[in-house]
């Protein structure tokens, strides 16, 4: 599948759909994110990760990013884009296979497609599964452009594989110890491992988190840990139809309240932003990742808020090795400073929005 990310030209048509993606056999594991195992009948807490690998030294910030573009030259696409009954509106190299609205085929010229691969390693994973699992990781590198910004070098490859034994999804993460968790990245394998539950829900939340967070080792470098664990938390929510989709802040209300700080919140935010990894991973870090997610949703939903996120990105990106300070870069950017970003982030958690923000 591919994403409408350059030069755009619409006709009403359709055309074929694209061909089969094909397979690899997983190598050798190396560090990893993970992800925690929850159970189906539970609200899903946010998965649980370890920090990105820190670099120092004058080794080159492209270095530090994954750097999976293929050599290959650009090429033409073509993408559906239709709207549903409930207003949602999809892009996809497939044409819908029900009636629908505003259906549009176009024309993509000097696209590089993201490729993305999706397979069971010992399980027999359906093939609407599979076709999910690839749409919502495009789903994701979408929004991830449209919402913050950022884009990476042209043929990005991403491979998913769902695991259902604990033991061999330790051992093809690397991390035998780690067999208990629900999810995982592995940077140099360029691959996501994702734990088969009993609600298919809760796999792909897992799923939405672990993209994420290969989508920002793959385009910004070693993010701070709170800012990367917050997109990836924000992402988790993401609820995809096609290659449209929403998030319903509602939806973790009782989560933002509990997770809520005393008092204005500047403390608490300035040692929030301050976390690395062992501290923000320790106990109660339930709490954390609401907090992660919520500063980063409440970022997302001005428009100078999403600039300020924005440039924290940015100066990553341009010296992807060593985590940024983000909490100056917030200081300079966002409207009235650490002070009137504490207030809205407290205030955010204190009294969540009831509304649904739609990509």
């Amino acid at each position: 599948m591919a994403v409408c990310a350059g030069s755009c030209s619409e006709r009403d048509a359709s055309l074929p759909a694209a061909s089969p993606i094909a397979q690899e056999t997983p190598s050798p594991a190396m560090p990893v994110t993970v992800a925690a195992v929850t159970s189906a009948a539970e609200v899903p807490p946010p998965p649980v990760s370890a920090p990105p690998e820190e670099r120092r030294g004058t080794e080159p910030s492209a270095a530090c990013l994954a750097q999976t573009g293929d050599a290959n030259a650009p090429r033409d696409a073509t993408i559906h884009r239709w709207v549903d009954a409930a207003g949602v509106t999809h892009y996809s190299d497939t044409a819908p296979t029900n009636e629908v609205a505003s259906h549009r085929v176009i024309e993509v010229h000097g696209l590089a497609p993201v490729k993305v691969e999706a397979s069971g390693y010992d399980v027999n994973l359906p093939a609407d599964l599979e076709r999910r699992a690839v749409v919502d990781a495009l789903a994701v590198q979408r929004v991830f452009h449209e919402a913050l910004g950022i884009d990476g070098p042209p043929g990005m490859r991403l491979r998913i594989v769902f695991v259902g034994n604990a033991d061999t999804y330790g051992k093809l993460i690397g991390e035998p110890a780690l067999a208990a968790s629900a999810g995982a990245y592995v940077p140099p394998q360029h691959a996501i491992y994702v734990r088969m539950q009993a609600d298919d829900e809760l796999a792909f939340s897992i799923l939405r988190h672990e993209i994420t967070h290969a989508l920002i080792h793959e385009w910004v470098g070693n993010l701070p840990v709170p800012i990367n664990e917050g997109i990836a938390e924000y992402f988790r929510r993401y609820r995809v139809a096609g290659m449209g989709g929403a998030i319903d802040f509602a939806a973790d209300h009782d989560g933002l309240v509990g997770a809520a700080p005393s008092g204005d919140g500047s403390d608490a935010l300035v040692e929030f932003l301050a976390l690395a990894g062992p501290e923000f991973y320790a106990a109660d870090r339930e709490r954390r990742y609401e907090r992660a997610y919520a500063l980063v949703a409440l970022l997302l939903s001005t428009p100078d808020g999403a600039a300020a996120l924005h440039d924290v990105l940015a100066r990553q990106k341009a010296d992807a090795c060593v985590p940024v300070p983000a909490e100056s870069i917030l200081e300079a950017r966002y409207p009235g400073g650490l002070g009137a970003l504490a207030a809205d982030w407290t205030r955010f958690m204190r009294d969540p929005p009831a509304t649904v923000r739609a990509y």
